[in-house]
């Protein structure tokens, strides 16, 4: 049984990537329309498995990322997952009439989510909301009929809910971690920029304190000694950068001689932009397609699906 890598339109540059450096990866891109593009002109998306007769029988496994569009990759990720549940080949056989022949599924179906999306929507915070990163993996698991889902540093991978779906969270901190090296940060102290960051990644860091609406102010645990260390900073997610650039300068003056950024996902661009200006050096991952993205998944993502299928 061959594996078959399908990545969806927000991870084609992961499946370009396994393409070029694994020659064993097969990778089946996603077809486009007769204008040859991936949307109709009323916004709407085209899904199409040009080769979905070569996936009978094999083992398939869907790559996403759920930015930089959360919405409409969804839609993109189901539309892809209904097709392989129930595959079809078409006939035309005449003006506007159809002949429809039922192919056989692949024998399993599985989705790899380099950033998964609505994970920060982990709980009803509250009274008439969903869990929205539950209601994900349920449609994903339970509606079409997905074997296995993998997740890289997953921000709700602690969620009691979670344990109800067969999930593989994969940590990015090892690829991050060999980038510095190679940039001669070998000697350095990590950190967390927050308590939820010291939880994820069982780090020392600091602590957020709200003095009111407007103004946050952080400050460390009292094991906490950076002085003179080149302190990175590591977090899983970077949204509007400010926890980083607070964090940034509560190093400086604690006297860390120089900070650097490690993030694996890049989800708002502004918040890259403002980490960046801050920082010495941001490491920062491709799980989702940012122009600053340095480090590269995919090695991560291959190994990953091999070692899995055996």
């Amino acid at each position: 049984m061959k594996t078959c890598i399908i990545p969806t339109s927000s991870a084609e540059h992961i499946g370009k990537r396994l393409q070029e450096s694994y020659p064993g990866a097969n990778v089946l891109f996603l077809g486009i329309n007769r204008d040859k593009k991936k949307f109709f002109p009323d916004g709407e998306q085209y899904t199409q498995i040009p080769d979905i007769e070569l996936l009978e029988g094999e083992r398939v496994v869907v790559i996403h990322s759920g930015m930089p569009d959360p919405d409409i990759g969804l839609i993109g990720l189901y539309h892809t997952l209904s097709v392989l549940k129930k595959p079809t080949k078409s006939k035309k056989i005449g003006d506007k009439h159809f002949e429809y022949t039922d192919l056989k599924k692949p024998a399993s179906v599985e989705v790899f989510f380099t950033y998964f999306p609505y994970a920060r929507q982990d709980k009803r915070f509250e009274t008439g909301e969903l869990i929205a990163a539950e209601d994900v993996f349920d449609n994903v698991v339970n509606h079409y009929g997905v074997k296995r889902v993998y997740t890289i540093d997953l921000h709700c991978a602690d969620a009691d809910w979670l344990k109800n779906y067969p999930v593989t969270n994969i940590s990015a901190s090892g690829v991050l971690k060999a980038a510095m090296e190679k940039d001669g940060y070998k000697n350095v102290v990590h950190m967390a920029p927050d308590m939820g960051a010291q939880e994820r990644n069982g780090l020392k860091g600091l602590e957020k304190i709200r003095e009111n609406s407007f103004e946050v102010k952080v400050r460390a645990n009292p094991e906490v000694n950076v002085c003179g260390e080149i302190v990175v900073v590591d977090d899983d997610i970077i949204s509007t950068g400010g926890t980083m650039v607070r964090a940034r300068n509560k190093f400086l003056e604690l006297g860390a001689k120089d900070v650097l950024a490690s993030i694996t996902h890049g989800v708002m661009a502004d918040g890259i932009e403002k980490v960046k200006g801050n920082y010495t050096k941001l490491y920062l991952t491709n799980t989702i397609d940012r122009p600053d993205a340095n480090v590269d998944i995919s090695g991560l993502v291959w190994n990953t699906i091999k070692e899995s299928g055996r």
